[in-house]
């Protein structure tokens, strides 16, 4: 729980977890921005082009929805 001063206000500080997200968000964004080059991606049935910042963020979000959602049902089992 957030300590509570005298006037009422709750204080708000970060925990190591936040820290260490905001650096590895950080460190993802800007190796994503260094990679600008058109790479080819093979899906089963098709090919694509796209750049590789795109696929390296696309790749980074979809891993957070599947990580948040493994713990919400872990949650509820």
């Amino acid at each position: 729980m957030a300590e509570t001063p005298p006037d009422g206000t709750p204080t708000r500080r970060l925990d190591n977890r936040q820290i260490l997200t905001a650096l590895a968000v950080g460190l993802l964004l800007w190796f994503a921005v260094s990679n600008w080059q058109s790479v080819t991606i093979h899906f089963w049935l098709t090919t694509a082009r796209a750049p590789l910042f795109l696929v390296i963020v696309l790749s980074a979000l979809l891993g957070g929805v599947v990580i948040r959602f493994a713990r919400r049902v872990s949650k509820h089992d």
